[in-house]
């Protein structure tokens, strides 16, 4: 049984494969829109196709879908990153916030991957959290809360202490007066020897900045050279861009030194981990191993060939910064 849905931008094809799968297939109307999946496998129930559809888009239906299915997609950066540092029985009966958790894709991830860890979910749009609130309730997780956020560097009220805090893809959207204010807040909810993640930020020290402009050098360049250089040269469409828009895109990333300096005003100091799994040095290995394995599942025949042998002489090489970071940062209880 075919079922189409209706999109002014694009046709949008759904295909029952069995009882609980289905083949999503999206034909956009203009070909120059980028899409980086148009088809995907899903297990998803037509209605929540619709509501991920409603809120992103055909260019990101797909995407947007698989970013919680697919295993080689956010689920291997988020086990690289908590568990490259935490056991997940270490973390069993504990408490972790997921800040900015955007539409639940990440949520969804280590709610079923810990059962026993209580989830705290905070988002600050409206559209993403009521998108994330819909999948957790397709799953019946009972292990999660899900909050909105009263302001960018605001925590919600009933935000109590937690053992462990989640910053996957969210400290570079923050501007730079948010990025203390936020990181002080959490930092008082963090239980003595608690842990802080902050993963999936660009790295400032990275030559090419991958993140909002794809343009190289960049992460190098005053503010006022790098907002007409990321406008004149970019083509991702940010000619008419505001040097506070391009920030709160997350052109300037971050450093491991810039948050620990940020975390150092608190009476509890920081404590830079480091990975504790088998074959991980440092942590820059944890983007790397994750994107190995992301990249092997996309690619085929002699592209995968190509990406194992380049992903494996970057790992032995020890090179020490990679496109993104992936901290885990202890609070000492002193």
């Amino acid at each position: 049984m075919n079922t189409i849905l209706a999109h002014e931008d694009a046709v949008i094809r759904i295909t029952e494969i069995n009882s609980v799968s289905r083949r999503i297939e999206v034909e956009i109307n203009e070909p120059s829109v980028f899409s980086p999946r148009k088809r995907w496998i899903t297990r998803y129930p037509i209605e929540l196709i619709e509501a991920v559809l409603k809120v992103k888009g055909p260019a990101y239906l797909c995407d947007e879908i698989a970013r919680d299915e697919d295993p080689s997609y956010v689920e291997s950066d988020i086990f690289a990153s908590l568990f490259g540092y935490v056991s997940k029985n270490d973390m069993d009966g504990k408490r972790l916030l997921d800040f900015g958790c955007g539409s639940g894709a990440s949520t969804m991830i280590i709610s079923r991957e810990l059962p026993n860890c209580r989830i705290y979910a905070v988002e600050l749009e409206e559209k993403s959290l009521a998108l994330a609130q819909l999948r957790a309730a397709y799953y019946h997780f009972e292990n999660l809360m899900m909050l909105r956020s009263p302001a960018p560097d605001r925590l919600p009220e009933q935000i109590q202490q937690v053992d462990y805090i989640l910053l996957s893809a969210v400290y570079e959207h923050l501007l730079p007066d948010e990025r203390q204010s936020l990181l002080l807040q959490m930092w008082q909810h963090l239980a003595p020897e608690g842990i802080l993640f902050i993963n999936q930020t660009p790295d400032r020290r990275f030559p090419i900045e991958t993140h909002t402009t794809g343009l190289p050098f960049i992460n190098y360049l005053p503010n006022f050279v790098a907002g007409p250089f990321a406008r004149i040269f970019s083509k991702r469409g940010l000619r008419g861009a505001s040097w506070e828009s391009l920030l709160r895109k997350g052109i300037r990333g971050a450093t491991p030194t810039e948050i620990m300096r940020l975390l150092s005003a608190s009476p509890y100091p920081p404590i830079l981990l480091t990975p504790a799994s088998q074959g991980i040095r440092r942590q820059s290995d944890i983007w790397y191993s994750s994107a190995r394995k992301r990249m092997c599942e996309r690619y085929t025949g002699l592209q995968k060939q190509v990406v194992l042998t380049l992903m494996s002489c970057i790992t032995l090489c020890g090179v020490p910064v990679a496109p993104y970071i992936s901290l885990a940062i202890g609070k000492s209880s002193d």
